[in-house]
């Protein structure tokens, strides 16, 4: 294991498109230091750390200037099978929606902070609120050094990479980039794969150091019976203040923009805190992804 054997492999993924690819499909460090693996390249985290420092491969192509003036929409939802292009993915599903027996259940519960649940239903304005943030965010979202991050109560599925199911999950998640690539006729990447068990929820977050569109698709174990509580998403409408709730079904689309100006940030949580399984799937989209799925602009 070396740091040498890292930037083989980084100049690998920039020689050799089918690796390239697959690459797109990766979201945490033990995901591309595990394909790595599998293509002969054997490094450590720690060598992925210093290796993608140290590697100076050629530049990237200039990513297309995002158009100026204000975004119109503040989110956009949709029946995943109602979208050109996206309905083939409703049979990709359950080959991504993993419990990896690896993920520890118990210690999970454990961690549950009925306090931290509860500020999703604070203001991102409110002072108090805003001086509390500010307090976990410096002292990295931990109570103490090595201790769980309370801004994350999920299981982040790309971090299970040794159990038995995933090889054919991480098959599946380069299926899906090539068939949405297809689909918007450019570059696509995961930016995230995360299961929320019950009782689960990602606190209030902007995302404003990766700004640009982004689309989610969200499903749950199950419908919802009438009147039975459900997962949401939930964010705060940047221009008038207002907090705007979106109780979530099986197998939706959701597209939104987080963006850098402070006046503009895109305030966001999400809590299931039903007695389903609720998986989200992140992916980087192109700017004009509207256009690109509809045929005109949105």
């Amino acid at each position: 294991m070396s740091v040498e054997s890292c930037t083989n492999f980084l100049r690998a993924t920039q020689e050799r498109p089918e690796l390239a690819q697959r690459l797109k499909a990766t979201t945490a460090l033990a995901e591309i230091v595990a394909l790595g693996a599998r293509h002969g390249y054997e490094f450590t985290a720690r060598d992925l750390v210093e290796g993608s420092t140290a590697f100076t491969g050629p530049p990237p192509a200039p990513e297309p200037e995002p158009p100026r003036g204000r975004t119109a929409f503040y989110h956009h939802e949709y029946d995943l099978d109602s979208v050109p292009g996206l309905a083939p993915l409703v049979d990709l599903l359950p080959e991504l929606e993993l419990r990896p027996p690896s993920a520890d259940l118990a210690r999970f519960r454990a961690e549950f902070r009925p306090d931290d649940l509860a500020s999703t239903s604070d203001s991102p304005a409110d002072p108090e609120f805003q001086a509390w943030h500010q307090r976990m965010a410096e002292a990295r979202w931990r109570d103490r050094p090595g201790g769980p991050r309370r801004d994350f109560h999920l299981v982040n599925l790309d971090e299970h990479v040794d159990h038995p199911g995933y090889p054919a999950y991480f098959e599946a998640k380069t299926r899906v980039v090539e068939l949405l690539e297809a689909a918007f006729g450019g570059e696509v990447r995961f930016s995230g794969a995360l299961w929320y068990p019950p009782s689960s929820y990602r606190l209030w977050h902007t995302n404003e150091n990766q700004p640009g569109w982004r689309m989610y698709v969200v499903d749950l174990d199950r419908d919802p019976a009438e009147g039975e509580t459900t997962s949401f998403f939930r964010y705060q409408n940047p221009e008038t203040g207002e907090i705007v709730t979106l109780p979530e079904r099986r197998r939706i689309v959701r597209f939104f923009k987080t963006e850098q100006d402070p006046d503009r940030l895109f305030w966001h949580c999400i809590v299931n805190p039903a007695e389903l399984h609720r998986w989200s799937f992140g992916f980087v989209v192109p700017e004009d992804w509207h256009e690109r799925l509809f045929g005109r602009a949105g």
